[in-house]
């Protein structure tokens, strides 16, 4: 389903900026946004009609009208709009509540800050979460070919020739090099961890210093080079998809 997004802000530059990190944010998770501008409160109320946005980043220093005149004209019209103020200051915080902001950006703000702020609307609205595609991996292994969703797969062994894909109920074998199968999976849940592992962070249950603990009981090694790049990895990853961390 498509998110219609509005990015009001007097600044050209502010607003590419703002526009650039939402993009880059639906090609990471497969979003659909529809994003509009708006230079000032002014033009955003001109723009506005009845569900035309479910979302609006909202400068508040901005000439002509500011962003909290303008959200309290938007309120008189449209209740279910959400509003992230976009700031280089929160000490407008009673009127945010008041108008019942969903999010403050302090400007200037990150990739992570505008990940963490879709992610908490995405929250409140399901409804608008694109449906997940279930990813498959197609291979011919010895005997016949197989197909197996990239979910299900815990780690990759590479054992000489051929690499060894261990599910939660069976092995799969294909004569692949492991920088092959990495290009396959096309998922950043998959880290090289050792020379000839690779494992799924969503099946990882615990990590000590020489090896991950996975789904099952399965240990697998990390490679002394990459200790803290495994650790340094996991967290980036947990963060990013809204996991707990792990027990370190």
């Amino acid at each position: 389903m498509t998110i219609p997004i509005l990015v009001c802000d007097d600044l050209p530059e502010a607003r590419s900026n703002l526009i650039a990190m939402l993009r880059r944010y639906e090609s990471a998770h497969d979003a659909a946004l529809e994003i509009e501008t708006a230079a000032d409160g002014t033009e955003l109320l001109r723009k506005w009609c009845p569900g035309r946005w479910a979302l609006i980043f909202l400068d508040i220093y901005m000439p002509e009208m500011d962003g909290i005149e303008a959200a309290r004209r938007l309120r008189r019209v449209d209740a279910d709009c959400e509003l992230i103020f976009a700031t280089t200051s929160r000490e407008h915080g009673m009127e945010g509540f008041e108008l019942r902001a969903m999010d403050y950006l302090t400007k200037p703000f990150s990739q992570r800050d505008v990940e963490c702020a879709m992610d908490w609307f995405l929250s409140q609205h399901p409804e608008l979460r694109a449906p997940e595609r279930q990813h498959e991996l197609s291979i011919r292994s010895q005997w016949d070919e197989q197909t197996i969703p990239v979910e299900e797969i815990r780690y990759i062994e590479s054992r000489g020739h051929r690499c060894v894909i261990h599910t939660g109920g069976r092995e799969a074998s294909v004569r692949k090099s492991m920088d092959d199968m990495l290009a396959m999976l096309g998922s950043d849940s998959f880290f090289r961890c050792h020379q000839s592992f690779l494992i799924n962070f969503a099946h990882v249950r615990s990590v000590g210093k020489q090896a991950f603990v996975m789904d099952g009981g399965d240990s697998v090694p990390i490679s002394a080079a990459n200790r803290v790049a495994s650790r340094t990895a996991l967290s980036d990853w947990a963060a990013l998809h809204g996991h707990a961390l792990l027990r370190q």
